[in-house]
């Protein structure tokens, strides 16, 4: 019987949070929650004997501490080391782990995973869209596979179909490889959206490189921008056997046209300035449910969580009937844990990590809901018509479900802010009017108002285009 190994690791970094990540962020499932997860669930069913480790998963975050990086990598990689041969490996990943002092988590883990297992057994790994794809990486990896979706709904499917290529190399006993196409671009990752306009032809033209009989797998990674490294942008990825030149073609075709349209991708919805976001949902609010996307300090992208940015400029203007979910402050939450609803506090709010975050003073602000749940502790303060869930850790509110867990609803509100880029399909579904507004902070969609430092020259929209040969 082939024997295949299998473990993973998925965080999204954004190395302009300062608060770092730790191994207490990181879920970790093993035995026979992870043998039942997409990808190896189909190894085992296809007869194959998978010894698996274990998948370590986290909310989007700063970079990973490498201590607690080296722990989690010790964990994975034990029963490799102890297993003796191995027919193939399985590693579904995110792709653009960043680790303190290292760079690319992913990277790392391959390259370990190639030392053990030596050159001749494959090597295939799923992807998150927002990959950020190093060269080592794509040498050592027989086959990569990237998400078509965003927001990522095909997670399970990508991890099956990587998979079943696994399964094929194995069985077919051939080492494919992979190729990269770099473009030198980056952009938001809420630019390319794969169900409409630029975003859903460069997914469609997908299947054109597949047509290539030697092509296996073909995908486009728009990069994570807020990571600043040296392979941040975008690629197009191709994996199979022989030169693939047919495939590899279109390929280069894809990549000039992902270039020659690079000012045509498009936010989902209206995108404007914050002050033009604050005066859409006055004339809106109230025929809401209206949400707004605080984008710079979105939690789903790593940011830090703790902005009051946004919360100053709707006090300001007056607006009413409007939650705020969520800022992360666990000071503040700690002195408000041991209230009672309708309790009265004076209180400054937010930058409990980012200096650069803005903070906001509320006398006579009022208590209004208490979780006091260690795991899930916060607290809902009302102040001058305006609600604000503080989290004691950081976390996104995706859903219904996540605000009824905090005593709150949104259909008791007119007005919905949270702290991400494009929404969740719940909440999209929930919106009457809907805006994504431009803020700054770690996530900012200005890319060329960030602090880039170790990306490779000349990127667009940080150089000027006619500078860039390609």
């Amino acid at each position: 019987m082939k024997r295949i190994f299998a473990t993973g690791i998925s965080q999204e970094s954004n190395s302009f949070n300062p608060l770092k990540s730790t191994y207490e962020n990181f879920m970790i499932i093993k035995g026979e929650e992870l043998r039942a997860r997409a990808g190896i669930k189909e190894l085992i069913e296809a007869g194959f004997d998978v010894t698996t480790s274990i998948y370590a998963r986290a909310v989007p975050g700063g970079t990973l501490k490498l201590a607690d990086f080296r722990r989690l990598v010790e964990e994975m990689l034990a029963p490799l080391r102890a297993g003796g041969h191995f027919d193939g490996v399985f590693l579904p990943m995110h792709g653009a782990l960043d680790v303190e002092f290292i760079g690319s988590a992913e990277t790392f883990i391959v390259t370990c995973v190639r030392e053990i297992v030596g050159p001749d057994v494959p090597i295939a790994t799923g992807l998150d869209m927002h990959a950020n794809n190093t060269h080592t990486m794509i040498s050592q990896c027989n086959v990569m596979y990237g998400f078509r979706t965003a927001p990522h709904i095909d997670v399970e499917e990508t991890h099956i179909r990587a998979a079943k290529l696994l399964m094929r190399a194995v069985n077919e006993k051939v080492l494919p490889h992979t190729e990269v196409i770099r473009i030198p671009y980056v952009m938001p990752g809420e630019n390319m959206m794969p169900e409409y306009g630029i975003g859903k032809e460069v997914i469609e033209a997908l299947a054109g490189i597949e047509e290539d009989g030697e092509v296996w797998c073909a995908s486009y990674f728009v990069g994570m921008t807020w990571v600043d490294c040296p392979q941040c942008g975008a690629t197009i990825i191709v994996s199979g056997t022989g030169k693939m030149e047919k495939g590899m073609e279109k390929a280069r075709e894809l990549a000039g046209f992902v270039w020659e349209n690079r000012d045509e991708f498009r936010y989902p919805g209206l995108t404007v300035e914050p002050e033009e976001a604050v005066a859409f949902v006055k004339q809106h609010e109230h025929d809401g449910p209206v949400l707004v996307s605080d984008s710079a300090d979105n939690v789903t992208a790593g940011a830090a969580g703790d902005n009051a940015y946004m919360l100053n400029r709707f006090l300001k203007s007056g607006i009413k009937k409007a939650l705020f979910a969520a800022i992360v402050d666990p000071v503040s939450v700690q002195k408000c844990i041991g209230g009672r609803a309708g309790d009265v506090i004076d209180i400054e709010i937010g930058a409990a990590f980012d200096t650069d975050s803005e903070t906001c003073r509320m006398n006579g602000a009022v208590i209004k809901t208490v979780t006091a749940d260690q795991e899930n502790q916060s607290v809902t303060l009302s102040y001058q018509g305006i609600d604000v869930l503080l989290f004691a850790q950081r976390k996104p509110v995706p859903t219904e479900e996540v605000l009824n867990s905090h005593g709150l609803s949104l259909y008791d509100y007119q007005i919905l802010v949270v702290k991400q880029g494009y929404l969740t399909p719940e909440l999209e579904a929930a919106a009457k009017h809907s805006v994504l507004a431009l803020t700054p902070g770690n996530c900012d969609q200005r890319v060329d108002r960030l602090k880039f430092k170790k990306v490779r020259r000349p990127l667009y929209p940080l150089d000027d285009a006619a500078d860039i040969a390609f």
